[in-house]
Formats: C-alpha cells, sequence, structure tokens
C-alpha cells in the first residue's frame, strides 16, 4: 500500500498585480521572479477579455515556464457584470472560456458560473451542462462560491452538491461570510459542520481571502482586530484539507486573493489603499503555509 502525502501549492493571483488595460510585460519576469521566491507554484489570471497576459502570450508562456509555474484560468460565465440571465447562454460562455484556457495550458478553470437569480432547475440544469464541458474537454473546471453566482450562499450550495456530487469548487467563504452577515457559529448555525462536510468533499482549490460579517475582505488579516475572522477561516480551511487528503488528491491548490479596491479598503476623498496588497496575500501565504503544516492528514 503506497501512502500519498498530499503537497501544498500556493497560487497567487494577479488581480490587482497586472491589468488587461495596463499589462506591463516589462515587470511580468520580476514579478514571477519574486513569487517563486516567495514559495508560490502557480499563478490565476482570467481568460479571455480581462486576459492581463493576452498582449504577449508567446513572452507570458515562456517565463510561466523558466519559473516553473502552473496556471489556473478564471472564467466569467456572460461576462462580469453579468450580461444574460439565460441558461443557455452561460453554458456556451463556459464552454468558449474552457477551449481559450486550454490553449493557454491551463491545470484548471476557476469559473464565476450561473445566476443567483435562478430557480433550482436552472442551476442544476446548467451545472450537468458544466459537467460534460468538463468530460468533453478533459480538463477540471471549478464553480466559485461567489457573490451573484449560483453558488453564492451555504444552503443552494449544500442542495446542489447533494444532487451532483462530482461538482467541483471552488471555496472563497469570504463571500458567504458577507452573504449571511456573520462568521458562521456551529452554536446558532448548527448545519455549518456538516454543510463544511459536503464542501470538503468536493473543493479541488481554495481563494483563501478572509472576510467579515460586514464586507468579503478584511482590510488587514495580520491586524489584531481580525484575529477572530482569521481563526475561523483557518480552521475552515483546514476541514477542507482534511477532506480533500482524504479523497486522495496530491495537490491542495490554496490560493490567497485579496484584492485591489474597492475590496481593500480605501481613505475617503484621497482614495489611498488602507494596507499594502503585496504585503496581505503574501501574510496570508505564510499562514496557510505554516498551517498546512500543522495540519493531521
Amino acid at each position: 500500500l503506497i501512502t500519498i502525502t498530499m503537497q501544498l501549492k500556493l497560487v497567487r493571483t494577479m488581480w490587482g498585480v497586472f491589468d488587461h488595460t495596463n499589462p506591463l510585460p516589462h515587470e511580468w519576469e520580476p514579478t514571477l521572479k519574486k513569487l517563486k521566491e516567495e514559495g508560490y507554484e502557480a499563478i490565476e489570471c482570467c481568460v479571455g477579455p480581462f486576459n492581463c497576459f493576452a498582449s504577449n502570450k508567446d513572452l507570458f508562456q515562456s517565463l510561466r515556464a523558466k519559473y516553473g509555474m502552473d496556471l489556473i484560468m478564471q472564467a466569467h460565465t456572460c461576462s462580469y457584470p453579468v450580461s444574460s440571465r439565460v441558461v443557455a447562454d452561460h453554458i456556451a460562455s463556459l464552454r468558449e472560456s474552457v477551449k481559450d484556457a486550454k490553449t493557454w495550458g491551463a491545470v484548471m478553470v476557476n469559473s464565476h458560473s450561473g445566476s443567483d437569480t435562478w430557480s433550482m432547475k436552472q442551476n442544476l440544469e446548467f451545472f450537468r451542462a458544466c459537467l460534460e464541458i468538463e468530460k468533453d474537454e478533459g480538463i477540471p473546471i471549478v464553480h466559485e462560491t461567489h457573490r451573484r453566482r449560483v453558488l453564492y450562499n451555504p444552503w443552494t450550495t449544500r442542495d446542489v452538491l447533494q444532487e451532483l456530487p462530482s461538482l467541483k469548487v471552488n471555496a472563497d467563504l469570504s463571500h458567504w461570510v458577507v452573504v449571511a452577515e456573520r462568521v458562521f457559529d456551529e452554536k446558532y448555525d448548527d448545519d455549518w459542520p456538516a454543510i463544511l462536510d459536503v464542501l470538503a468533499t468536493n473543493v479541488n482549490l481554495i481563494h483563501a481571502r478572509v472576510g467579515y460579517a460586514q464586507g468579503p475582505q478584511v482590510p488587514d488579516p495580520s491586524a489584531p482586530e481580525y484575529s477572530a475572522e482569521v481563526s475561523s477561516h483557518l480552521s475552515w480551511w483546514r476541514a477542507i484539507w482534511q477532506g480533500m487528503s482524504k479523497r486522495g488528491m496530491a495537490i491542495a491548490y490554496v490560493e490567497p486573493e485579496h484584492g485591489p479596491a474597492p475590496y481593500l479598503h480605501t481613505l475617503p476623498h484621497t482614495e489611498a489603499p488602507v494596507a499594502d496588497l503585496w504585503k496581505v496575500n503574501s501574510w496570508v501565504g505564510r499562514q496557510v503555509a505554516r498551517h498546512f503544516k500543522e495540519t493531521t492528514f
């Protein structure tokens, strides 16, 4: 019997680093080099019109190979802001995005999927089609627990996963915290442990952003006033890692994903950021690495 120890792969979001409107290709190599030195082994960028590397695909691919970075590509069905509520439009949009992501050598597609306005019948119609696309294209597709999308809250997500247990999820639990206006507490939310158990059997990617009751992103997770929120999120991530390990997964992709304004708080009038975004994500990455190492699988 061979026991495989699950490996952590830290992913860094390119959101807030590079932008498709001002791609700054001369900064790509020093940025990837710095990420490699900080222990990152993968990056996530958008597919399609928001792709910050589209201005020079060959250069990006050569640098990605040089620094050994896996690529996760983020899709937005029917764009952002969402342009349609029609299920068929979202299915067609995802298929196009997945085909594009494959030309970039992505190891995974992370999708902001569907519409929060749909009925459960529409949700299931959409996700069944997503599973067919995943099978046809031969690339993992994870669906993010994101506001405005189908999986915007824990209870809808639980119900979808119970119907479609093979669906893969990107757990960004900060969105659920702001949607529900609370950090989940087992005493009040007695269904939370069961929801976390269901989630842990389906997650292939974690967006490690710390949310709080009034927003999807605490201004600076290293500040002591947010220690309770950080502790809760870390406990949830550990539970998910343990579920991933039990499923025999070889790699746990975890991505510090604190973002720029308006997620990052700014001062009134000057719009100066209240924290250094790079330092914030690096801090989260260090906490993830330490707690992953201390987690028993």
